[in-house]
This record gives C-alpha cells, sequence and structure tokens, in this order.
C-alpha cells in the first residue's frame, strides 16, 4: 500500500485521487436519497402497471372466447336447413344437426359441450345424442347451486342479452361422459332473429384455473361479474363476495377503475375493467405484497450503499496503480527497449492492429458474398425473404427490381484474375448496381449475379465488361440470361445463361450472348400437376416400382411436348426442389442430386430420368421406416380414395360426398387426411384425373367433344369445356386442333 502510495505521490495523483473519492462520495450520498425516493415511485407504478396488465391480459383473452360464442350463435341462426325443427316429425335432421355441433364442439378449447334447444320442441342436442330436457334437468346434468325451474327459464327465455350462471360443481351420469370436470360455469345465448332457439355452453373450472394462474405469494385473486354476481373466482386473497360488490358499488365507474380500496379493514389495490360482452373482470390485490417488494428492496440499496462508499478509494488507488503498469506493458511490448511512456508508439501499434483488422474483415466479406452467391445459383432460398437477409450479411444490396446472370469463359490465368477483380471494382464504383460471382472450376466458367433498379444500369455495366473482355482475350465470349425480377430465381437465371453460352457454336463471339434473343417457344402446359402429384403420392407409400412408372411417365410427357433442353432442365429443377423441400431431413448425397451445376451438365433425357431416379431413391431411403402412430391408417384410407377416383371417375355420380359415404368417413374428414397425405385436395385430384384422360381421348380418339365430356365424368359439355380451358389454357376443340 506504501508503495502505492509514494508512486502515485511522485506522479502527483494522490491529491487527485483524495479530491475525487470525496466528490464522489458526495454524489453517491446525494444520489442515494434520490434513487430511494425513485425507486419507491418505480416499484408503485410497476406494482400497478402490473396489476392493469394482468387484467387487461385475462379480459381480453375471455373477451375473445365469448365473440367466438356469439359467432357460433350466429352461424348456427344462419343453418335454418338444420335447426328449428321438431324430433318427432324431422328425426333425419338430427344427425345433421349434431353433425354441425360437432364441428364446432371438436374446434373450441374454451367449452366442453355445446347444447342446442328449440323452443317448440322438449329435446335438447350435443354433438353426439339428443336427450329431454326435464330429463336432462332432473338426473342427466343436476347443477348444485341454481334451481332447475330457474334453469329451465332460462333456457326458454326469449332473452336476446347473454345469460351466465356462475361456477358450479353438476352430477349426473350423462354428463359426467362428456366432461373432465365436475366444475362448470354455464353460458345461455338465444339464436336472432326469432329467439325461439337457444344454445347453451358449458365451460370447464380447468379453463379458468389456466385463465386466472397466479402465484399465490403474489397475494391475488381475480373475479369474473355478471349482473352483480361473481361467477367465476381464483387466487389467494379471501374476501367475501357481498364486501367486495359493496366496495365494486362505491366507485363513480365499474369500468376502468385503478385504485387503493378498504375491505373490512384491510387495504387492498383493486383494478376493474369491463368488457363489451357485459361481464366484470376485477383483480383484487393485497398491499402487503406492494410493501414486502419496497421494504425487500430498499434494504439492498441500502446494502449497496455500506459496500460502495468505503471501499471506493481503495478501488481508485489499486486501479490507477493497474492503468499505469499496463499501459507501461503496453508500451514495451511495442519498443522493448523503451522504458518510459511513449504514447506514440503505442498509436502507432494500435493503428497497425486496426489496419489488420480491416484487412481481416474484408477477406471475411468476400467470403460471404462469394458463399451467398454460390448458394443463390444453387436455389438454397425458400423465399425472397430469406434471400435479402442472407444478401445484407453479405453486404449486397438486393432491393431493385432486376436481376442477371452472366456467364464467361475462365481459364484461371493471371489475366482471368484481374478480370474478376475489374467487375468487383466495376460494380463498387456504381451506386446503381451490385452483385458478386463465383468461378466453376469444373465447367471452365466465371459466373456472375448483377442486381440493380434498372435495365439500362445494367446493361451498361455489360457493355464495359464485354469491351475490357475483347480486348484482353480475341477469343472472349460471355453470355447474359434474361431479366428476373423474383429473387428466387438465381437457378433459372443461370440455366438461362448457361444455356445461352453454350449457343456460341451458332452465334460466334462478337457479341454478347443473350437468352431471350433464342428461339424459346414452348407450351404453357408442359408438366400439370398431376404427375408431380402421383410422383408425391409413390414417395409417401415408399412404393419403388410405382416411383418408377412415375418418372417414366414425366419422361415420356415431357419428351411428347417436344420442350427444349432449357426447359427440361428448369421443370427438373423445380421438380427437385419441390421433393427435397418436402422431404427435409436427406443426407449429404441429396444436396448434391439437386444441384443446379449438376442440372447444367444433363445433355439428354435419360440423363434427367437417372438424375431424378436417383434424388427418389435418396429419398426413399432416408426416409424414416415408422410414422408417428395412425398414420398408416390415413395413407390406407387415400390409397382407396385414390383407387376409387380411378376406377370410377367417368360416373357423373362421383362427389365428394359420394366418396366419403364410399369409404364411410365424413367429408371433412377425406379432405383433410388426403391434403395432408397427397397436397391436394380430393376434388382437385379427380378433376386433374378427368383433365389427363379428357386430352388423351382429344389427341388419340375422334370422339365428339361431348362423347369426351360425358366419358370423363361431365354430363354438362358447357361444364367440361368451361373446366376444361381452365385447366388448359385452350378449349377442347383448341387443343385438339394443336394435337392431332
Amino acid at each position: 500500500m506504501k508503495k502505492i502510495l509514494k508512486e502515485l505521490k511522485n506522479r502527483d495523483f494522490l491529491y487527485l485521487i483524495i479530491a475525487f473519492s470525496a466528490f464522489m462520495i458526495l454524489v453517491i450520498l446525494i444520489l442515494s436519497v434520490w434513487l430511494y425516493r425513485f425507486y419507491y415511485r418505480t416499484i408503485y407504478d410497476d406494482f400497478t402497471a402490473s396489476n392493469e396488465e394482468h387484467l387487461s391480459n385475462v379480459a381480453l383473452r375471455h373477451e375473445n372466447e365469448i365473440q367466438v360464442l356469439n359467432n357460433i350463435v350466429y352461424q348456427i341462426g344462419l343453418a335454418d336447413d338444420v335447426t328449428g325443427f321438431l324430433l318427432s316429425e324431422y328425426p333425419e335432421r338430427s344427425t345433421e344437426l349434431k353433425e354441425k355441433l360437432y364441428e364446432y364442439t371438436t374446434a373450441s378449447q374454451f367449452y366442453d359441450m355445446m347444447l342446442y334447444l328449440y323452443h317448440e320442441d322438449s329435446y335438447m342436442y350435443n354433438h353426439r345424442t339428443s336427450v329431454e330436457v326435464d330429463f336432462f334437468l332432473q338426473r342427466a346434468c343436476v347443477f348444485q347451486e341454481t334451481d332447475r325451474q330457474i334453469f329451465k327459464e332460462a333456457l326458454y327465455s326469449e332473452e336476446k342479452n347473454l345469460q351466465v350462471f356462475p361456477e358450479q360443481e353438476v352430477i349426473g351420469g350423462w354428463i359426467q361422459t362428456y366432461l373432465d370436470n365436475a366444475q362448470v360455469t354455464v353460458f345461455i345465448q338465444t339464436i336472432a332473429p326469432s329467439y325461439d332457439e337457444t344454445l347453451v355452453f358449458l365451460v370447464p373450472g380447468t379453463y379458468y384455473d389456466t385463465l386466472l394462474e397466479d402465484e399465490a405469494d403474489n397475494l391475488r385473486t381475480d373475479y369474473i361479474i355478471y349482473d352483480g354476481q361473481v361467477i367465476v373466482q381464483r387466487g389467494s386473497v379471501t374476501v367475501a363476495d357481498e364486501d367486495l360488490l359493496v366496495a365494486l358499488t362505491q366507485e363513480a365507474s365499474l369500468s376502468g377503475f385503478s385504485g387503493e380500496v378498504k375491505i373490512d379493514g384491510v387495504n387492498y389495490y383493486l383494478t376493474v375493467e369491463e368488457g363489451d360482452s357485459g361481464l366484470v373482470y376485477c383483480s383484487l390485490q393485497s398491499l402487503q405484497f406492494f410493501r414486502a417488494k419496497v421494504v425487500s428492496g430498499q434494504w439492498g440499496i441500502i446494502f449497496l450503499l455500506i459496500v460502495c462508499i468505503f471501499p471506493a478509494m481503495i478501488l481508485i488507488l489499486v486501479f490507477s496503480r493497474y492503468v499505469a503498469s499496463s499501459v507501461r506493458n503496453l508500451n514495451r511490448m511495442l519498443n522493448p527497449e523503451e522504458s518510459s511512456y511513449n504514447f506514440e508508439d503505442i498509436e502507432s501499434g494500435i493503428q497497425m492492429l486496426v489496419e489488420t483488422n480491416v484487412r481481416q474483415e474484408q477477406q471475411n466479406l468476400e467470403a460471404r458474398k462469394s458463399q451467398f452467391a454460390s448458394e443463390f445459383f444453387r436455389g438454397s432460398f425458400a423465399n425472397e425473404e430469406k434471400v435479402k437477409r442472407a444478401a445484407a450479411e453479405a453486404e449486397i444490396k438486393t432491393g431493385s427490381l432486376y436481376l442477371a446472370a452472366l456467364v464467361w469463359g475462365d481459364s484461371e490465368t493471371e489475366d482471368d484474375l484481374s478480370f474478376g477483380k475489374y467487375i468487383l471494382t466495376a460494380i463498387r464504383q456504381s451506386a446503381s448496381v451490385d452483385g458478386y460471382g463465383i468461378r466453376l472450376v469444373g465447367h471452365g466458367q466465371s459466373l456472375f449475379v448483377l442486381f440493380s433498379d434498372s435495365q439500362e444500369r445494367i446493361e451498361n455495366i455489360l457493355g464495359e465488361i464485354f469491351r475490357i473482355g475483347k480486348e484482353s482475350a480475341d477469343d472472349f465470349c460471355m453470355a447474359v440470361s434474361a431479366y428476373h425480377t423474383d429473387l428466387t430465381e438465381g437457378p433459372a437465371a443461370y440455366l438461362e445463361a448457361d444455356t445461352a453460352y453454350g449457343n456460341v457454336f451458332l452465334r460466334g463471339q462478337t457479341q454478347i450472348l443473350r437468352f431471350d434473343e433464342l428461339n424459346q417457344t414452348e407450351s404453357s402446359d408442359v408438366l400439370p400437376d398431376y404427375y408431380l402429384q402421383n410422383l408425391k403420392m409413390a414417395l409417401k407409400n415408399r412404393d419403388k416400382d410405382a416411383v418408377t412408372r412415375a418418372v417414366d411417365d414425366i419422361c415420356r410427357r415431357m419428351t411428347k411436348e417436344n420442350i427444349s433442353l432449357f426447359t427440361f432442365r428448369l421443370i427438373y429443377s423445380e421438380i427437385l426442389h419441390v421433393l427435397f423441400t418436402e422431404w427435409k431431413g436427406q443426407d449429404a448425397a441429396s444436396v448434391e442430386l439437386y444441384n443446379v451445376f449438376t442440372l447444367s451438365q444433363c445433355m439428354s433425357i435419360q440423363d434427367f430420368n437417372d438424375l431424378l431416379s436417383d434424388a427418389c431413391r435418396v429419398i426413399i431411403e432416408g426416409s424414416s421406416q415408422k410414422d408417428e402412430q395412425g398414420s398408416g391408417d390415413d395413407t390406407d384410407m387415400v390409397d382407396g380414395a385414390i383407387r376409387y377416383m380411378q376406377e370410377n371417375y367417368a360416373s357423373p355420380e362421383l362427389t365428394m360426398a359420394a366418396l366419403a359415404e364410399q369409404l364411410h368417413i365424413s367429408s371433412v374428414t377425406l379432405s383433410v387426411m388426403f391434403k395432408n397425405s397427397v397436397g391436394v385436395r380430393p376434388s382437385d385430384y379427380l378433376m386433374s384425373l378427368r383433365m389427363e384422360k379428357a386430352r388423351e381421348l382429344l389427341s388419340t380418339t375422334h370422339m365428339r367433344i361431348k362423347e369426351v365430356g360425358l366419358a370423363v365424368g361431365y354430363e354438362d359439355d358447357h361444364v367440361f369445356t368451361r373446366r376444361f380451358k381452365s385447366y388448359t389454357g385452350r378449349t377442347p376443340g383448341q387443343y385438339r386442333e394443336k394435337h392431332k
């Protein structure tokens, strides 16, 4: 310690530190008083805000559930085809009504049961059965606190407003088969416009256990009040309902009140909020909780001051010694022969470190840019947002309207390296064009992407690049894709540029080879979704023979359309992207298969067939051997639906309702299972199946259009013509004329 003081005194630091320490102690004392007052106000504000936020969340969640009930009441009021009937006269309607109630019951987490009553009848319905009203009240569902006559009057009441009965226990063998909790709260609402129908919602106590859940240490109880009566309450504070209601009536307004109240000699903080449904939400928290927080906090402040004030001077002395020693050591590291403080050497050393760090950062940035360009052309980004995020991390501006890919021959000589650097320099100097590129070593090419908000500016850069390239080598060749506005079309842009580059033997090297100058006339309906859906279904079933047939069907279809090599590559790129997006989690081999640069090496339909077959093999081998429980039954059901549609597509009577009946399931279940398994609705699959059969008949037979429509299940030839045109873009007559 004496050594430290001596060193500080010799350096004129001692008096400065003493003065600084005294000033700091005075500042700490002043701040401690302000801090305590500020702490008290902050704790109180947090305390009140916490109560208001807690109650607001409770009210918002509960009011949303009440709004759902209102929506259900409104929708049931519109379903007059399945409601408002006497069971004795229309027993068949009860089945349709129960199906309607089942849809709403299974979709809600709020209530456990929904009951429907038509006032002219004496039966109530839930999603499974019906029960006579008197039997329901006397034996099936007995409320322990509500008189059955009062409840029956509420059922047959034409009251337009919501009726609520407080939480209470229900008993009865019938009701206990449906409810998991004996405590329920009852909501009753008549149905507009005639108000001669009633919906009853039974909300379990477990819902309110979750909604009003709070820690016991918070000393808080939440209440939900309706028409001057507490219907639900949860919490650790015990206050008589009558005392709470008296405290509420003493306030000027029940809506939006927040303040301190005294109930039975105890101080509480009361927060009140009224919902649109007429329900009043209250939160009552003891002020003991607030005082406990203040006391625990103030002792912490006092302890902190004691800890900080006395060691402050010693810490300052030690810190000064440490800083002086650190500066001296830093100086010696920069100049071993220097024992004094030479700040010029320190400054020059730091400058050198900064420059080294800048160079390292620049190298890292170049690596990120190269990685982005590689992934961009491989199509590794699922959507434009992911492209933008990756580009922003690489400091490449993609917020533009246009992008284009360019390819030129690359021999990896020193001239080629300088040429690539020149392009990067030209891009950096342009304020309106940005981009980056990679070297395709195995292809003997360099590949760049350019982004800009103007095609003209990209053309200026392209012209400058081509001029310098021709000055560097007489045989310089450069090709450019068409302009794109979708950031996910990187693979397509590369395939376009590569296609144009491959046309050098026909076009020569005297000008830029452009993809949009090639003759790329193609059919607009090359590969309908029907073919891809068959392939996906075969993969889901892990049926290798079916996969082989689906791949062969795709190849024959594309060969029949007589499309270009570029379109082959583009369509296969899209197919592989869809497959590997749907079957995630494959091994690294799948990544190599789905590679746009591999596609560019395919030169025949057999190459594409082999590539797609290998991809399907990887998917089948990499998939898990067992799906989650129950999925096998779903697959069998979907397979049965597909077989039935393939065998009976020509029948006009084949509808989704008829198909569901044939499979002994509901139409909703069929739609969900089919969509989850195949990816399209069953009705869309049936239409695709019929349209493909119609295309085959139109191109291979001389049947009249009306006969073709009948052969694929359409009795009305106008309906058939309209749907065929929607599917293919041509009328049946136009399609036959083109393919005859």
